[in-house]
């Protein structure tokens, strides 16, 4: 590092050093120049002419604007229900579709954009794409929103394109905002027709599902009949008419039981004729007999013989010409007592059929009470989708008619009359950048290779006091 000394006088005098601690150069600006214009010359005049080579090869871009309005029509909603999206969600949704590969292929065929160069190179397609997409800016317009209601549904949305040709700018941005309405309304009338045909499937599966539910519910009905909820009260009136009449059945069996005993013991439960009669006598005869000899004696003997005899021939008649015919009054108790055990066997079974059912009813009760409430879950389902389908199908006819939410081209675009930038604000730009870096140089040599300018600098530097100084020469 080299010190000189100013011999000029112009940094100051004895205060070398500015306020603040600042370096000394810094309250020297003259003596910096003349120290360091030999550097500070080439960079302005390099500045000077980068400055003209640029301002020679530059070419003025204009930007095309194109203003569209997004605006839902005054309908009620209570009306027409119309299922809506996130805005943010809705508009990227557009811009997808507006900056697809596809699109912006399709204007550039249209309109040539990009065309080969002087050399006939010609850029990739993609490259042309992505150039497209960076030019190509959509914005919510603020001013404009800002000036509607705030109870309105409004929006305003700013579409530019950059070009190097004024009305290939208009002409462009034009196409992006009637593809802009066009994707708009797309949009709005797939998701009004995929909005119900979804509804429609849901209604469909819910009344199928509903059918077979109810078509299981009646055979559950038919399968456990006798042991329905509903058939309760029924059965249990019914279970104390079986048991009154099973009672009553039991004592009419005792009566019968005890008239037919009667007539057996009054001997009047057969006919007087019939062998069972003559048995019947011989065997009352043998038992006063036995009650008189002994088995051996010839009476009881006899008795007994003729006994043995008669039962086998009625055992023989038996076998072969049916029962032996009894009186009236014997024979109408027997068929009496037999109807009665027949009743009484008929009415138990019936009674323990019913009673195995009736115990049976909290269980169907449970399971009938389950299918009936999927499917009254079912019915509210289905009728909330046959709603749902109806106003669906309100709101897609809105839509093909336009009268639902609507996007119009509210400003055209139109060629814009000045560049994007001003070239003399451009060469005022590069001018000033060149003077800058210029005195940003001679700065940086002053911070590197500094000079002593004033008494401070040799008193900051040496710690030495200064005891005298020397008039500047003139």
């Amino acid at each position: 590092m080299s010190w000189e000394v100013d011999l000029d006088g112009q940094g100051g005098g004895d205060d070398g050093e500015g306020a603040g601690g600042l370096p000394g150069f810094l309250a020297d600006p003259r003596g910096v120049l003349k120290r360091r214009w030999r550097w500070m010359v080439p960079i302005v005049l390099v500045g000077l002419v980068l400055t003209g080579v640029y301002l020679k090869r530059r070419q003025d871009v204009y930007t095309a604007r194109a203003t569209v309005l997004i605006a839902s029509q005054r309908i009620s909603g209570a009306l027409i229900p119309i299922a809506e999206t996130d805005q943010l969600e809705k508009v990227s949704a557009i811009v997808g579709e507006l900056l697809s590969r596809r699109n912006l292929t399709a204007l550039i065929e249209k309109h040539g954009l990009y065309p080969p160069t002087d050399k006939g190179e010609e850029l990739p397609l993609d490259k042309k794409v992505g150039i497209m997409r960076a030019v190509t800016r959509i914005a919510i317009d603020d001013s404009n929103t800002a000036n509607m209601n705030r109870e309105s549904t409004a929006t305003v949305f700013e579409i530019f394109y950059t070009s190097l040709d004024p009305q290939k700018a208009a002409d462009v941005a034009n196409d992006l905002a009637r593809g802009f309405t066009d994707a708009h309304l797309d949009m709005r009338n797939k998701q009004a027709r995929l909005t119900t045909e979804f509804l429609r499937r849901e209604r469909d599966r819910t009344a199928q599902e509903l059918a077979q539910l109810e078509s299981e519910i009646t055979q559950f009905k038919q399968t456990h009949r006798g042991e329905l909820p509903s058939e309760l009260v029924m059965n249990l009136g019914r279970l104390d008419r079986l048991q009154s009449q099973r009672q009553s059945l039991a004592l009419q069996i005792a009566e019968a039981e005890s008239r037919l005993a009667t007539l057996a013991a009054s001997g009047t439960d057969v006919d007087p004729d019939s062998p069972e009669a003559l048995l019947r006598s011989l065997q009352n005869r043998y038992k006063e007999q036995r009650a008189i000899y002994t088995e051996d004696h010839p009476n009881v003997v006899s008795l007994a013989n003729r006994i043995a005899n008669l039962q086998a021939e009625i055992a023989r008649r038996g076998g072969t010409d049916g029962p032996t015919v009894s009186t009236n009054a014997a024979s109408a108790a027997r068929l009496t007592l037999e109807e009665l055990r027949r009743q009484l066997a008929e009415t138990v079974a019936e009674y323990d059929g019913l009673d195995r059912r009736v115990g049976l009813v909290p269980q169907v009760q449970e399971e009938l009470a389950a299918m009936e409430g999927r499917a009254e879950v079912l019915r509210e389902s289905h009728r909330e989708f046959m709603r749902k389908v109806q106003q669906a199908e309100l709101a897609e006819a809105v839509e093909s008619a336009q009268q639902g939410e609507r996007a119009t081209v509210l400003d055209p675009a139109v060629p814009p009359s000045r560049a994007e930038s001003s070239p003399f604000k451009m060469l005022a730009v590069m001018i000033v950048g060149s003077f800058g870096a210029a005195i940003s140089f001679a700065i940086l040599l002053e911070l590197i290779d500094p000079v002593v300018v004033g008494i401070g600098d040799i008193e900051q530097k040496y710690r030495l006091p200064v005891l005298g100084s020397v008039a500047p020469l003139q």
